[in-house]
């Protein structure tokens, strides 16, 4: 008969499958919590930087999506973009960036025009205002918004930025 002591030196605990089990149970939990507390935090922080920006741009009457969208227009250039498309490069609903789409139009800062291809669907450009207020102020508003991480040093940005592309921005948590 094995004793209990000769068993242990043997069969450490984490190679017990009643044992194992159970901790990792508790490591599961406890990876669950942190996560949550995570998420939280980042549901915090995200708002708090959604009132701040919309505050940052409030002199254009825009908000911190819609001046998002702006700089994806004038990223894609004259070709446009479908709603669908911008919406996932910012990870918002459809409806989302049709909204801010809308917004920038009723500014004249965009222009919807038939997708050349398909005239079922519609594309997105900066109209020429719009290109020229992102020239003129676009640099101080990305500095108004980039000042809203406080102190944080260039180090800490790009590991915080590093650190949310873990995060899925699509609806299939598996994909990152």
């Amino acid at each position: 008969m094995v004793s209990e002591v000769t068993k242990s030196a043997v069969h450490p605990g984490w190679l017990l499958l009643e044992e194992a089990a159970e901790s990792y149970d508790h490591a599961h939990e406890a990876d669950d919590a942190t996560r949550f507390e995570a998420f939280m935090q980042l549901l915090r922080t995200a708002g708090a930087l959604d009132r701040a920006a919309t505050d940052a741009l409030a002199d254009l009457d825009l908000t911190a999506g819609a001046f998002g969208a702006m700089v994806e227009l004038k990223q894609v250039g004259d070709v446009g973009i479908a709603p669908s498309e911008l919406a996932r490069r910012l990870a918002v609903a459809r409806r989302t960036a049709t909204l801010y789409v809308d917004i920038l139009t009723r500014h004249g800062w965009a222009a919807r025009e038939p997708h050349p291809e398909d005239r079922r669907m519609v594309l997105a450009r900066l109209t020429p205002e719009g290109e020229t207020l992102l020239q003129d102020l676009g640099a101080a508003y990305q500095q108004r918004l980039a000042s809203l991480l406080g102190d944080m040093s260039n180090l800490q940005a790009e590991r915080l930025r590093q650190l949310l592309t873990l995060v899925p921005t699509d609806r299939n948590p598996g994909a990152h």
